[in-house]
C-alpha cells in the first residue's frame, strides 16, 4: 500500500497514465483523490504512475510518482532491498529516478 499524506487543499493526487505522466497531462477534476491521506492498494503487478494536480506542481516541482509493483513470488524468499529514492525536497538525491512524495 502507498499512502499519499499531504494538507488538504494544497495538493491531490491523480492515477495516470505513461503518456499522461511524461506530459504531466490531468484527468478530470472529479478523478483527483484529496483526502491528505490517500491509500492506494498495489494489488496486481504493473506500472504506477501518479501525479500532483494543483497548479503546476507537476511540472514546474516534478511532483509525480512511478512506481512498478512486481508479482509475487511463490517461495517465502527474502524481498530484494528497496532501491534508492530521490526525494527532491528533503535530502540530496541518491539516483536521478523522478520519485517525489509529498
Amino acid at each position: 500500500m502507498k499512502v499519499f499524506n499531504y494538507p488538504v487543499g494544497v495538493h491531490n493526487v491523480f492515477r495516470v497514465n505513461g503518456t499522461d505522466f511524461q506530459n504531466c497531462s490531468k484527468p478530470p477534476l472529479s478523478e483527483a483523490l484529496r483526502s491528505g491521506n490517500d491509500k492506494i492498494v498495489l494489488a496486481t503487478p504493473g506500472r504506477k504512475w501518479y501525479i500532483c494536480g494543483v497548479a503546476k506542481h507537476c511540472e514546474n516541482a516534478n511532483q509525480k510518482l512511478f512506481i512498478n509493483v512486481l508479482p509475487q513470488t511463490q517461495s517465502p524468499s527474502a524481498a530484494p532491498a528497496p532501491s534508492p529514492i530521490y526525494n527532491k525536497f528533503h535530502s540530496s538525491p541518491a539516483s536521478k529516478r523522478p520519485f517525489i512524495f509529498w
